[in-house]
């Protein structure tokens, strides 16, 4: 099961990637620019969720949102809060590290300057 340490552990080996905070919140970026965070507000849970677990908000494009909200809505979703964001929430304890990884260096190359995504795809 995947954790927030388990995102800072995805994003923290990408290039330039940034912790800190928004809101009150854990966050990272890329030069300032956000990638993902983990929300702490009902705005950003599903009705049904459990106290206990966690979602992350994952800066994404609308066209892979929808791909990602129709091939599995348990684990990808988004609130009325999050309609006309460039994101999509994460169901942590659900989500597959291969699509975890995935989804957040998508979410990074969207962010980060095309030095650092040609520093990344050189190594």
């Amino acid at each position: 099961m995947a954790t927030w340490e388990t995102v800072c552990d995805l994003l923290g080996a990408l290039p330039g990637t940034e912790q800190g905070l928004l809101h009150d919140n854990p966050a990272l970026r890329v030069r300032g620019k956000l990638v993902a965070y983990l929300p702490n507000n009902s705005r950003s849970r599903p009705a049904h969720a459990a106290d206990h677990e966690e979602f992350v908000v994952v800066r994404t494009d609308f066209a892979e949102r929808a791909a990602l909200l129709e091939e599995d809505p348990e684990t990808f979703f988004v609130t009325p809060h999050y309609e006309n964001y460039p994101g999509v929430i994460v169901r942590l304890a659900t989500v597959r590290p291969d699509q975890l990884r995935e989804l957040l260096t998508e979410g990074w190359r969207l962010v980060a300057p095309r030095r650092l995504v040609r520093e990344l795809d050189q190594a």
